[in-house]
């Protein structure tokens, strides 16, 4: 089965496992004879699969679809933009502060993410879903806070919320009340304490965010990386994710104030061997550049301060 019927409307269409990161999620909106596709996924995965989605329902990928929208610019979500418009000729549409990570990809791994360069050497043979096999692109539409788009009947709420990556976006259908939350709720399946965000993410607009979503009274939380979330499940999920993120910078105050001092390396194996944080295991980048966000986050808030050559410390 190509795809799988979420709510009249909603289509998900999943990619291939992928370890820790479950199956990555593409979803179709439809009405009136039109399609979005929201998330393309990665270079390969689902690839040719939504194109036979939309057939499947009776729909001409090169004529009735819309647009290929993206939550946000990392490669296991917007990769796939390029192939599919190459294909179907739609527009690619993202926000403006991620549109620099499909004109030049390698910024991903570059600039996202604080990678040494044995790192970055490393990932140019990994094969899982965040590697760096594609070529640059051009957005055709860049999407703003507020703008609706609609698709037949229904309209689409853009929501910038800039937690997990500086450009995220997540997207309201209103009629249905299905948020579609790309990763600024579950960047993993089965545990939406367990989070990492980019170099250009922000803690602060992530509680910001969860604010907000929680606020829109959606009926399905439709996340890139898990299970579709409904009805008292969809709003349990802002709760526990807020809940991961607080808990992440306790244990950080906590392991500044018992040290007195420390840099992100130490942070790193502290956290590692407290095993009380859920945290990323496939890349190690990923939790170091969540402890490096999260620590700027504490530093506008007052309660840490950088003593400079990265280490800190806590005020107070």
């Amino acid at each position: 089965m190509a795809s799988a019927e979420i709510i009249p409307g909603i289509q998900v269409v999943r990619g291939k496992f992928a370890s820790e990161f479950g199956f990555i999620a593409s979803y179709l909106l439809i009405d009136e004879n039109e399609v979005l596709v929201i998330d393309p996924g990665t270079a390969g995965d689902p690839g040719d699969r939504l194109e036979r989605s939309i057939k499947n329902i009776g729909l001409n990928p090169k004529s009735d679809l819309l647009g290929i929208i993206c939550t946000h610019g990392h490669p296991d979500h917007a990769a796939g933009a390029s192939r599919l418009k190459k294909s179907t000729g739609a527009p690619v549409m993202i926000h403006k502060d991620d549109a620099e990570l499909l004109q030049t990809p390698s910024i991903f791994l570059n600039e996202r993410l604080m990678m040494d360069r044995a790192e970055r050497f490393s990932m140019k043979f990994d094969k899982g879903p965040l590697r760096v096999n594609y070529r640059g692109m051009e957005a055709d539409e860049l999407i703003v806070n507020g703008q609706n788009i609609s698709v037949g009947e229904t309209t689409l709420k853009v929501i910038h919320t800039g937690g997990h990556s500086a450009g995220h976006c997540v997207f309201f259908d209103i009629k249905r009340k299905a948020l579609f939350s790309g990763d600024e709720l579950n960047n993993f399946p089965n545990d939406p304490r367990k989070f990492y965000v980019d170099n250009t993410g922000s803690i602060v607009a992530k509680l910001t965010a969860i604010e907000t979503m929680s606020k829109l009274g959606a009926d399905h939380v439709l996340p890139a990386h898990d299970s579709p979330h409904i009805f008292a499940d969809a709003q349990l999920q802002f709760q526990e994710v807020k809940d991961g993120i607080v808990h992440l910078q306790d244990t950080l105050l906590t392991l500044l104030s018992a040290r007195g001092d420390a840099d992100i390396e130490q942070l790193v194996f502290d956290i590692k061997q407290a095993r009380s944080v859920p945290i990323p295991q496939s890349y190690e980048a990923l939790l170091t550049t969540t402890l490096h966000v999260t620590l700027i986050g504490l530093k506008e808030a007052g309660l840490v301060r950088e003593l400079g050559n990265g280490i800190w410390t806590r005020v107070g």
